[in-house]
Parts: structure tokens; C-alpha cells; sequence
């Protein structure tokens, strides 16, 4: 006799000395008890009959959860990959270098060696070198540079002011620097002229000591830009001091002297933009002194000794530059590379040969570390949330694999016990039960594996940083499981009966609640570890905590199916009183059916919780991308002056015109100015129509709603304007009257202080949130010009809603109306926040997730069917001997299974209410707003009830299907095959 209802337990069990017994002749000879002669053991078990459809099943439920689990971590780092090129590429082209810098002065000191009556030189052949040792020692490991030909040196002379002004100053002094790059022709071109030849030394008869390092005349480039500004052409000279020479005492002039006009041929290249000074003269306005220009001219290759023995005292700046290779940087590699990059500073690099000694007085550092550090805060915050889903999708697809190994067994049990009864050891034949799972279940995996590196095949190239493993791990689960399971099952059903059971054996009654507390303490346990040490970003995976939707599913599965039988047998009892048959059916089916194990329900109930939770967090991600938009751009469209229109104004006209713009729902115009109280405090004015502006608030999401009359005018002359203020204008200007006044031709205003307000969508926030102004909100009629007070002052900012305005048109009508506008759309600043890479890519994953979780539900519903398909045909088929019609039947049936999944949806209900207290205080979905505003977590109800309702619709067709199924065999084929 079996000793549970649905026939998963086996007749006794059995003792480890079984396992050593003797063996009977005929399991070693082949031979039966009924002296029937049989092949060798070995080859019954590997020739018995293996059912392909069952094992068909449980293979396309390995390739769905393969291809779910290694698909989404793919994703995830496919998208982490394209958002670390798309920041990179972003980043100026000079943060995309390593530079290696030092002095002239201490290299020349490395250099020098005792006896030297002179400071030594850095030749061309020792840069070279050091270039080339500087190369070796920099690309290893994460940091790849481009090839040698894209690296360039420079030597750069400090500032010297012309003895002469040049044409085209204006009278205003030039601080001009010489700058020596190698290679030169490869970044510019020729546009007249010639490169500069190689200068000659000033001879001892013009005044100059014997032995003396000086050349007195110099050949240089200058820039299109450079000679357009000051006038300079071809021969023209440019006198500069020059060094001090000993024994002489004076600083003799250095001639510059155009021998070429050039014109850069990459200007944004870090080549041009480490320092644009050659490239572009800047005039320089000081506060407190007179204007003065800043440029530069190039020196060309041999000027090197010449540069070194003319401004080396005054001091020249040396400089490497080694571009990056990032266009195959990977995500997983920019943790390393920001490791790497942030050890230059503290770098000696080992120089070798006669330039050996200059090793120390290098430095290292890079642009890139500022870009790589806010990416991978992004990146590591955002994989917080995603291991959270990750990883609880994954248990739920091994739990569901369970479900589908058990529904392998049951289906076998009767063949497994026959050849377990005729002699088949327990390896034997866990190991032909996993043999058959495993000819269809490792090709199945492949093909999800091959599938899923298909479908993203972004996320090649992994480093042997964990990534690999894991990427790879969930397929080893599944394997595992798929195969493992349903041979561990067969061999736990058909184990051998233990002597003296019945003294032995241990009541299931007392196993099942010690392993009921159990798991509840370890689900205990998890949450409050993760609420003790938290998924710190980039602290690794914790594949414990990570689990925490999967940990409080399971006090949920025990208390609600702990409270299921008592709930049932009230149920019944009610349902005995009643007339009516079928309610008690129903209910006694349910009551002894085998819909109600641990396994099914606590697969049911985990997959709609992740389900819930993936659902929770895509709205909550969506919901504060919206609310970050508003608080961004203020209203849907926004008319600002441009910087170059700074006496920009809106005529009435023109504001009609914006407003009846198609799609335009509600449109406020704005007067804004600074004002200034007696003490000095600068505050934002904003004057507004106080109707068109609560009007437009009320239309907008985020900002507080405008008191009604706080903004009236006052009746009297001279009494104070009541305004709205932000708290930090409010603690400013105080509570009484106060007099403002501004720079603009307008009247002072007499204020005080009606009320607050946080925000308003005339000053948009900042990324952190807060007010990015102090405040004030007044009525545009309280505003007065001092020219013309009776005229309105006009408006300098319009602001816009509505569901659909017509961007178009809207730009049409401001380039008609206005000059100097410049429009902002709100739709834009979502729109960059949705189509960012790592939260584009972060809420596909997400919303995989609910898919395959709603999916995994289904799987669940369909195994559950499945397993109790042949007994539920048997049971129509006697309720149809009853007397029972069609649709009595399938109440009948309903009940049945009804309660079940009833008690699973409140699990998951259960679950959805708990998780976001729980999750709420260790993930931060700021990173997908851009902001530091906290995103709120609630919980998502529809996520669990759709994917009910729609399991529900599911059961209700199968049913249908079966009782259709039924009419058709004919009640008496049922019963025979049934019975």
C-alpha cells in the first residue's frame, strides 16, 4: 500500500546492508523465476521502452529556461558593453590618451652627468626611445593602445611676452609659446609655404660667448587662425627674450621668423586639443588688468637642441601622449582598466639603457578615469538589480524542472517498478532514466546555448574575470537538474523496503514541520543578511542574497498551504449542508487531490512572485524615468532665449500663436528676471499669469499645485505684492515686507512672503533633485517698467503641455514669431533617458524577466494538467455514469482544481506586498533616472493577476478540451482503460 495519496512513495524503505546483499541467480545469470531465459541484465535496462514524449517535454523546458537564463545575462552584458563605448565616445578625445609628463629641467638633471659643462640635452633619439620603452610598459594587461604611428610627443615652452606687438592685437600684449611635436606632418597640412630648416647657432662674433648654446633665429609654423588674427604672412617675424647668457648678462631676442601657414587636419584630435593654444589665439580679459592675448607657433623637427638651449631655463614642459585602443573594450573590461589607469599616478615606469635615470621623474595619468568611474557606478548599481531577477528566475526554472522531472517519473512508475521488480539495481537504473533525459536534454541546451550567443551576440570577447562563469553556471544547473533529477526521483521510488520499517521509520508527520522551520529560518535568515550587509555594488554576486524573491516565497508556500486544508474542510462542511452535489465533489476531489504537493505550489507560486517583482520594478523604472522628465524639462515644450539672444521677449501675438499650436493643452508665460533685496540677496523673479500658471501646474506631474488667490494683486497702492517663494528664498527675504529691486528697467517691488513652494516648471531641478534656484513666483501684472509703466511687460519664457504637440509646427511658429528662441521638448529628455544603452538595456532584461517568469507559470499549469489528466478523464467518465451533464461535469472538475490555484495567488499576492519593503532599502533605481531622487518601489498587483487570469483561462480551455476529449472516446472506453 502506498502511503501518500498521489503515489509518489514507494512500499517501505530500505537499510544500507541491502545494498551488499547476494544476489539471486537469476539476476546474475539472466534467468527468471519462471525459468524463462533473458539477455543480460545490462541489456534489459538499456532496451527498456523510454516514453520520447515525456522526454520531449522536459527537453523543451530545459531549451526555454537555457535560452531565458543565458539570453538575459548576454543581454546584460551586451548592453553594459555598448553604453561603455557610447560614455567613451562621448568623453573628449584627449581623455581617450595616457600622458606621460615631466619637466625639462629634471630630466635634464637625470641626465646630467659629472663633468658636463652644460645641462645635457634630451635628443630625438632618446624621446624615441623613451617612447618606445613608455609603449611596452603601457600596453599590457587591460590598458590596449593604438598602434605606434597614432603616439606623439611634445616639448612646449612656458609663455613669453612679444617684444612687439603684432598687427591684428589691438594693442593688447601676446604671450606666446613655442611648441615641438613629433610626428608633425601626419597632423597638419601645408596650406603655403615650407617646413622650417634646421636652425643655425649665433656665432661668438655678434657678442656671444665662445661655446655659448644660442640660435638667435628660429623657423616656425603658425596656424591659418594664428596668422589671420595677427597679420602675419610668410617672412614675417615674431621677437620673443631670449635666455640669459653668462658672462654677457642680458636675455638677447629670439626671432621667429613664418616659414609656413597650416591648417590642422584633425582639430577635435587630442593632438590639437591637449593644448589649442597653437591652434587658436585666446584673448584673455583679466578683472583687475589690462587684456592680453594668449597663442603659440609650432616648431618643426631638428628645432629640438635649438628649443632646449634657447627657453630650457625658462622652462619647458616634456609630454607623451599614447592613444587608446577602446573601440573592442568589452564592460567587463572597464573595472581592470580603471585599475589600471588609476595605478599611473603612483607608477615608476622601468626604463632601461642611457635614458634610464629619467624613469623617476615621470608621471602618469589619464583623462578616461573620471568617465570610467561614473560608468561603472551606473553599471555595478544597475547589475544589483538585475542579479536580483537573474538569479531568482533561474531557481525558478530549476524548481519547474523538478516539477517536470517528477511528471517523468510518475509517468514511468509503473514500467520503472516492473524493471525494478525483475532485478535492476538502483544505478543501473537511475542512470537509464538519466541516460534517456539527458540524449535529448544536453542537445536541447546546446541548441539554447547556440540560440541565445545568436539572438545577443554582443557579449563576446569575456574576459577570465567571473564573467565567463557567470554566463555559463545556469546552463550547468539546468543540465543538472534535467538530468539528475528525474533519475535521483526513480531511484528514491524504487528503493529497497528497510527491515524492521515499522520501528525505523520516523512519522512524515513530525519531518514535514522540522523541515518547514527550517526553511523558513533560512529564508529568515537571508532577508536579514541582506539587510545587514547589502548588494554593494561591485562587490561580487551572492547568489544568498540575490535569492531573496525566492526566499520569502517560501514562508508564503508554507503558511498559506498550512492554512489550505483547514480552509478546505470548512469549505466541504459548508458545501455538505447544501442541496446541491456538486459544490461537495468538488471539494472532496480537491481535498485528496495531487494538485496540492510543496513542489507544484511552491513552482506556482515562485514564478509568479518573480513574475511580480520584475513587473514591479520595470513600472517603478518607468514611472520615475517620467517623473525625472518633468522635473527636468519643467512642462512639454519650453520657449527659452538662446544665449546669444539675451534680450529676448515673446510679443502677445506670438504667445497666441505658440498656444494654438496643434496639441497644445494649456500654455503660461513667463517673465523672468533677478532681483535683489537691500542686503544683497539675489533671488529668481518669475512673473506669471496666476490662472494660465495653476492652469498649466495642474496639467503637469511633480510640482505643487499654486494656493488659490495666494497670487493677487493687492487693491491698495503701495501694499505689499503677497508671492510664492522656494524655502531657500523664504529664509532669505524673512517674513516681513521687503523691497526688491532689479537691474532691468523695472519699478521697485514691495513683497512679502504668502507662501511656499518646492519646485515650479518655470526652473527646472537639478539631477540631485532639489530646487536648482532660490525663487520667487509673482503676478506678471505686478511687474512694472519704469519707461512705460502703463505697457505689460513682456514675457521671455513660455511654457507648454499637452499629450501630442506638434513639434513641427511649434518650430515653425517660433522661427516665424521669435528670434532667439531655442526649444526644449520633454519628450526628448525621456527619450534620452529610455534609449541610454545600460537602461535601455537594463529594462529589456526586466521585461524578459516577466515573460519568462509568466512563462515559467505556464509550464508549471501545463505540468500540473498533464499530471492529472488520465484521473481527471476517469472522473468525468463516472460522473458522466451519474448522470451528470456536460457543464456539471466541468463544475465538478473546476472545483477541483480551483482552490489550489486560489491558494497559490495569495501566496504571490502575499509576496508582491512584501517584497518592496524588503528589496526597497538595498537596490537604488536612481541610475535609470539620472537623478538622485529616489525612485519608489510599490507593488505591482497587475504582475500576479494578469498571468493568473490568464493560467486560469488556460485551466478552463484544458478542461474543455479533456471533457470534449471524453464525449468523443465514449465513457465506457474511459472506464475501461481507467479502471
Amino acid at each position: 500500500m502506498s502511503d501518500s495519496a498521489d503515489g509518489d512513495s514507494v512500499p517501505g524503505d530500505s537499510v544500507p546492508g541491502d545494498s551488499v546483499r547476494a544476489r539471486p541467480a537469476s539476476e546474475e545469470t539472466g534467468v527468471s523465476g519462471a525459468g524463462v531465459r533473458r539477455g543480460p541484465l545490462s541489456q534489459r535496462v538499456r532496451g527498456m521502452r523510454t516514453p520520447r514524449g515525456i522526454n520531449l517535454w522536459l527537453a523543451l523546458l530545459t531549451l526555454c529556461v537555457v535560452f531565458a537564463a543565458t539570453a538575459g545575462v548576454r543581454e546584460a552584458l551586451a548592453t553594459r558593453t555598448e553604453a561603455l563605448r557610447q560614455t567613451l565616445a562621448a568623453a573628449p578625445a584627449l581623455s581617450s590618451t595616457i600622458q606621460v609628463s615631466g619637466t625639462w629641467q629634471a630630466i635634464s638633471s637625470a641626465l646630467f652627468v659629472p663633468g658636463q659643462s652644460t645641462p645635457p640635452q634630451l635628443t630625438e633619439q632618446q624621446a624615441t626611445e623613451i617612447t618606445d620603452q613608455l609603449r611596452g610598459d603601457l600596453n599590457q594587461g587591460a590598458v590596449r593602445l593604438q598602434p605606434a604611428s597614432a603616439d606623439w610627443a611634445a616639448l612646449t615652452t612656458q609663455l613669453n611676452t612679444l617684444l612687439a606687438t603684432p598687427p591684428g592685437a589691438d594693442g593688447a600684449a601676446v604671450r606666446l609659446e613655442i611648441s615641438y611635436r613629433q610626428p608633425l606632418s601626419q597632423h597638419v597640412r601645408l596650406v603655403s609655404g615650407a617646413f622650417p630648416a634646421a636652425p643655425q647657432p649665433a656665432p661668438s662674433s655678434k657678442g656671444i660667448p665662445e661655446g655659448a648654446d644660442f640660435y638667435p633665429d628660429l623657423q616656425v609654423l603658425v596656424t591659418q587662425q594664428t596668422a589671420a588674427q595677427f597679420h602675419l604672412k610668410l617672412g614675417s617675424t615674431l621677437k620673443m627674450p631670449g635666455p640669459e647668457l653668462e658672462l654677457v648678462g642680458q636675455a638677447p631676442p629670439v626671432a621667429l621668423t613664418v616659414s609656413g601657414i597650416v591648417a590642422p587636419v584633425a582639430p577635435d584630435s587630442a593632438y590639437w586639443t591637449s593644448d589649442p593654444t597653437p591652434l587658436v589665439p585666446a584673448l584673455q580679459m583679466p578683472p583687475k588688468a589690462p587684456p592680453y592675448w594668449i597663442a603659440g607657433v609650432l616648431a618643426a623637427p631638428g628645432e629640438s637642441a635649438a628649443l632646449q638651449a634657447d627657453f630650457g631655463s625658462q622652462g619647458i614642459n616634456v609630454q607623451w601622449v599614447f592613444p587608446l585602443a577602446l573601440n573592442e573594450l568589452n564592460g567587463q573590461l572597464a573595472q581592470p582598466l580603471h585599475d589600471a589607469l588609476t595605478a599611473l599616478s603612483s607608477t615608476t615606469f622601468p626604463l632601461t639603457g642611457d635614458v634610464a635615470p629619467v624613469d623617476t621623474q615621470l608621471s602618469g595619468s589619464s583623462g578616461l578615469l573620471f568617465p570610467l568611474a561614473s560608468f561603472i557606478a551606473q553599471a555595478q548599481s544597475a547589475d544589483v538589480l538585475l542579479w536580483l531577477l537573474y538569479v531568482s528566475l533561474t531557481v525558478a526554472g530549476l524548481v519547474v524542472l523538478l516539477l517536470a522531472g517528477r511528471m517523468v517519473v510518475l509517468r514511468r512508475a509503473a514500467e520503472l517498478t516492473l524493471i525494478r521488480a525483475r532485478g535492476a539495481s538502483l544505478r543501473r537504473l537511475g542512470g537509464a532514466v538519466g541516460g534517456a533525459a539527458a540524449v535529448l536534454c544536453v542537445p536541447a541546451a546546446a541548441v539554447a546555448a547556440g540560440l541565445a550567443v545568436l539572438a545577443v551576440p554582443g557579449a563576446g570577447g569575456l574576459q577570465p574575470d567571473g564573467a565567463t562563469f557567470s554566463v555559463w553556471w545556469p546552463v550547468a544547473a539546468v543540465l543538472l537538474v534535467a538530468v539528475c533529477g528525474p533519475a535521483l526521483m526513480a531511484v528514491w521510488r524504487n528503493r529497497l523496503p528497510r527491515r524492521r520499517a515499522a520501528a525505523r521509520r520516523r512519522p512524515r508527520a513530525r519531518v514535514r514541520p522540522v523541515a518547514e522551520v527550517t526553511l523558513i529560518a533560512a529564508a529568515v535568515a537571508g532577508v536579514l543578511i541582506l539587510h545587514q550587509q547589502g548588494l554593494q555594488a561591485g562587490s561580487g554576486v551572492n547568489l544568498y542574497t540575490s535569492a531573496v524573491p525566492v526566499l520569502i516565497a517560501i514562508p508564503a508556500v508554507v503558511v498559506v498551504f498550512r492554512l489550505y486544508p483547514l480552509v478546505l474542510r470548512g469549505l466541504l462542511r459548508g458545501a455538505a449542508r447544501t442541496p446541491g452535489a456538486l459544490a461537495f465533489l468538488g471539494l472532496a476531489r480537491a481535498a485528496r487531490t495531487a494538485l496540492t504537493p510543496a513542489l507544484p505550489a511552491f513552482a506556482l507560486v515562485l514564478a509568479l512572485t518573480v513574475a511580480a517583482f520584475a513587473g514591479m520594478v520595470r513600472d517603478a523604472v518607468t514611472n520615475g524615468e517620467v517623473a525625472a522628465s518633468w522635473r527636468t524639462a519643467g512642462a512639454d515644450a519650453t520657449v527659452t532665449p538662446s544665449p546669444s539672444a539675451p534680450s529676448f521677449t515673446i510679443p502677445a501675438a506670438a504667445a497666441r500663436a505658440i498656444a494654438s499650436v496643434p496639441g497644445v493643452t494649456h500654455s503660461a508665460q513667463v517673465y523672468q528676471t533677478t532681483w535683489f533685496s537691500p542686503s544683497g540677496t539675489q533671488v529668481t523673479g518669475l512673473a506669471v499669469d496666476p490662472a494660465e500658471y495653476a492652469a498649466l501646474v495642474a496639467a503637469t506631474e511633480g510640482f505643487p499645485a499654486v494656493p488659490a488667490g495666494a497670487l493677487a494683486v493687492p487693491a491698495s497702492a503701495g501694499a505689499p505684492q503677497p508671492v510664492l517663494a522656494s524655502p531657500a528664498a523664504a529664509a532669505a527675504l524673512g517674513t516681513g515686507t521687503v523691497t526688491l529691486t532689479t537691474q532691468e528697467q523695472n519699478r521697485p517691488l514691495n513683497v512679502r512672503i504668502a507662501g511656499t513652494l518646492s519646485s515650479t516648471p518655470a526652473l527646472p531641478a537639478t539631477p540631485t533633485g532639489t530646487a536648482s534656484y532660490s525663487f520667487i513666483i509673482m503676478p506678471l501684472a505686478a511687474v512694472k517698467s519704469s519707461a512705460t509703466p502703463a505697457a505689460p511687460v513682456l514675457a521671455n519664457e513660455i511654457l507648454l503641455t499637452g499629450p501630442g504637440i506638434d513639434r513641427t509646427r511649434l518650430t515653425a511658429v517660433v522661427h516665424q514669431h521669435l528670434n532667439g528662441g531655442e526649444i526644449s521638448l520633454r519628450a526628448d529628455v525621456l527619450a534620452g533617458l529610455t534609449g541610454a544603452p545600460l537602461q535601455h538595456g537594463a529594462v529589456t532584461v526586466i521585461t524578459l524577466a516577466v515573460v519568462a517568469a509568466a512563462g515559467l507559470g505556464l509550464a508549471v499549469m501545463l505540468l500540473e494538467l498533464a499530471l492529472g489528466a488520465a484521473e481527471r478523464e476517469l472522473t468525468l467518465a463516472r460522473l458522466a455514469v451519474m448522470g451528470l451533464g456536460r457543464r456539471q461535469r466541468a463544475r465538478v472538475v473546476a472545483l477541483e482544481l480551483l482552490p489550489a490555484v486560489i491558494a497559490a495567488a495569495v501566496a504571490a499576492l502575499a509576496c508582491a506586498f512584501v517584497l518592496p519593503p524588503v528589496i526597497r532599502p538595498v537596490i537604488d533605481l536612481s541610475v535609470f533616472t539620472g537623478s538622485a531622487t529616489v525612485v519608489p518601489l510599490v507593488p505591482d498587483v497587475p504582475a500576479v493577476v494578469l498571468p493568473l487570469a490568464g493560467l486560469l483561462v488556460l485551466a478552463a480551455v484544458s478542461l474543455g478540451i479533456e471533457i470534449w476529449a471524453g464525449r468523443r472516446r465514449g465513457v465506457a472506453s474511459s472506464l475501461r482503460v481507467g479502471g
